[in-house]
């Protein structure tokens, strides 16, 4: 046992030490929500736990990471240590399938992504890890993963143990937008003990900033400055990865995952770094290359490599045997700069000149940007990325083609909203006269979403509109609110319109929606839903995720929230915060049946509120 060893062992003992003193109130909850039991009990060099993910027919990726002070650089000694893995038809691994070695590189932080093969297809299975005779012989914590029916068999139901394996039909959590420092994780804790086949994270796995001066919760704070350096990175994951729920959800099922901003810096777009963010041009490239890298080192990503040009593939596709072509995509990488600045942006050219510089003033940005908005040439995907998925669209023969990926793609105006109040608070100079000629715009638009890329969108839309991909579903994150819309193939005429694809968004695991308290948000931004037809459904009220099930007739999209009901009538600004405990509710339902996009079929998405408006 190295002294390293050692240390960690004295300073793990103490905070489980304090978690048992009555006297220290804000231990309780620090160590019950924040630390994975390895790490409070040092009992293994496996204390970030175990994760899987990206399942293919035969074959699944699986994670480990070897740390002894997983939240100071690991502490490992500096040389490479084989690992073994293992993958087992039981959870006591007594009936081993296969088993290999894998080896933790110190220049990769001792993470290890194998991909184990020559599995059965369409099973539910179990992995370990082991340093067999190296550092103590210690096993990490037994998980759990699948891997999925193949697209050229039949399918066909099969049972082992207490698991049954679904072939014709799916159900998975969307996740997205986990702020550690803005509330606890009970979403991944209720996502752990659901019956499900995956999840589907679409970013915002972690939070780039640094420590609170005034942390919003005792005991939930990011450590040290604004993330720069790949040991920085590094720790974040560790930060994160030691909440006992998340480590458990990752344990429960594959992942798959993609990433948006805030892994790298918020706002960013392809190697430009957001409008006055601390690290700036060779800087920020510098910071991108650091959280890129260690975001492959944290993740159990198949094929993820970085090219001979520097970016790094992320974007791919999986398949769920007939049932469903699984399209991942990256909307950062290679986007080309958001129009006007970062935020908001409109389109109009009518507005008279003194009113346009009186709004631009208020918002403290250009805002009046058509030429931006409309460029033929903006992407979000990349002329690669984007000819791949037309491709893969056009040639699927699955029943449901599912996009995830991170930013809204449904139009969204929002010059009805009272957003300026969310932005200066309800008394600023100026208001009534500043609302007023807001309301007059033409448009109002977030322009770090498909809808500052309006070409970009359109040649999506087109893809769809000609090739009629069986039923395209929008699987969305990013803005901490929970919505359902319709994609249309005419947004100005929607009753006679064309349904492309649904779009579902998921609320975030702990990310506040523009304030700690949503509901005046949430109020505001609810006024100018009307003017948006397509939107079936919008609350930004919880913290939660989606849950989905899927067969070959139809989708339903379950909106799942941290808390009560009764949270809306708590006066306190923290009520809807998801702290310990907190149980989780079905808030509202989305349903969409097969066939929905076929020609000439206004198709229909129904929505089951389960809540006051």
């Amino acid at each position: 046992m190295n002294d390293s060893k050692l240390v960690g062992i004295g300073r793990r003992q103490f905070l489980k030490g304090l978690g048992a003193s009555s006297g220290l109130v804000a231990a309780p909850a620090f160590i019950q929500g924040a630390l994975g039991d390895a790490y409070l009990e040092a009992t293994s060099l496996f204390p970030l736990g175990v994760a899987s993910g990206d399942p293919a027919p035969g074959s699944v990726v699986l994670w480990t990471r070897l740390a002894d002070d997983p939240l100071a650089g690991g502490q490992i000694p500096d040389r490479p240590i084989p690992l073994t893995w293992e993958v087992a038809e039981d959870p006591g691994m007594r009936r081993v399938l296969r088993r290999g070695v894998g080896v933790a590189r110190p220049q990769f932080g001792h993470a290890v992504r194998v991909v184990a093969r020559g599995l059965p297809d369409d099973r539910w299975l179990y992995y370990r890890f082991s340093t067999r005779n190296v550092l103590g012989g210690e096993r990490s914590r037994v998980g759990r993963t699948r891997t999925f029916p193949s697209p050229l068999a039949l399918p066909e139901r099969r049972f082992f143990e207490t698991d049954s394996v679904r072939s014709r039909s799916m159900r998975f959590a969307v996740v997205s937008c986990q702020n550690y420092t803005q509330g606890f994780f009970p979403a991944w804790g209720d996502i752990a003990r659901q019956d499900i086949d995956f999840v589907v994270h679409t970013g915002d796995y972690i939070y780039e900033s640094g420590a609170s001066s005034t942390p919003l919760l005792e005991g939930r704070n990011h450590t040290g400055p604004e993330i720069f350096t790949r040991e920085d990175y590094r720790n974040r994951y560790a930060l994160y990865r030691l909440d006992r729920d998340l480590q458990d959800a990752h344990a429960h099922v594959p992942f798959i995952v993609t990433w948006d901003d805030h892994e790298v810096d918020n706002n960013y777009a392809g190697g430009l770094a957001e409008e006055g963010a601390p690290f700036d041009g060779d800087a920020f490239l510098e910071r991108q290359r650091n959280a890129y890298r260690v975001y492959g080192e944290s993740m159990p990503l198949r094929g993820y490599r970085r090219r001979r040009d520097g970016s790094y593939t992320l974007a791919r596709r999986l398949q769920f045997g007939q049932l469903a072509d699984v399209h991942v995509l990256d909307t950062r990488q290679f986007r080309t700069d958001q129009p006007a600045v970062d935020n908001f942006g409109t389109t109009d050219t009518a507005t008279d000149p003194l009113t346009a510089a009186t709004l631009e003033a208020v918002f403290g940005e250009p805002l009046f940007d058509a030429a931006g908005i409309l460029d033929p040439r903006s992407t979000l995907l990349g002329g690669r990325q984007e000819i791949r998925l037309a491709l893969n669209l056009i040639r699927s023969r699955s029943q449901w083609n599912v996009l995830a990926q991170q930013i809204m793609m449904m139009p969204w105006n929002l010059r009805t909203t009272g957003l300026l109040s969310v932005q200066f608070g309800p008394d600023f100079p100026g208001k009534p006269e500043a609302l007023a000629a807001i309301a007059q715009l033409k448009d109002l638009l977030n322009v770090d979403a498909w809808d500052g890329y309006q070409a970009g969108r359109e040649r999506l839309f087109r893809v769809l509109d000609v090739a009629r991909p069986g039923n395209p579903v929008v699987l969305t994150g990013d803005i901490h609110s929970a919505w359902a819309a319709r994609l249309l193939t005419d947004f100005e005429n929607p009753a006679n319109a064309d349904m492309l694809a649904a779009e579902f968004v998921c609320s975030s695991i702990s990310s506040t929606f523009a304030t700690v308290d949503p509901r005046p948000t949430d109020a505001i931004v609810r006024a100018g839903i009307p003017d948006n037809p397509h939107i079936g459904y919008f609350d930004a009220r919880y913290r939660g995720y989606c849950l989905c099930d899927v067969n070959e007739r139809r989708w339903l999209t379950q909106f799942r929230a941290v808390g009560t009901p009764t949270d809306l009538a708590n006066p306190d600004p923290l009520a809807l915060v998801p702290l310990p405990g907190k149980g989780v509710f079905t808030a509202a339902e989305a349903e969409v049946r097969a066939g929905f996009n076929a020609r000439g079929n206004p198709g229909g998405l129904e929505v089951r509120n389960n809540l006051p408006v």
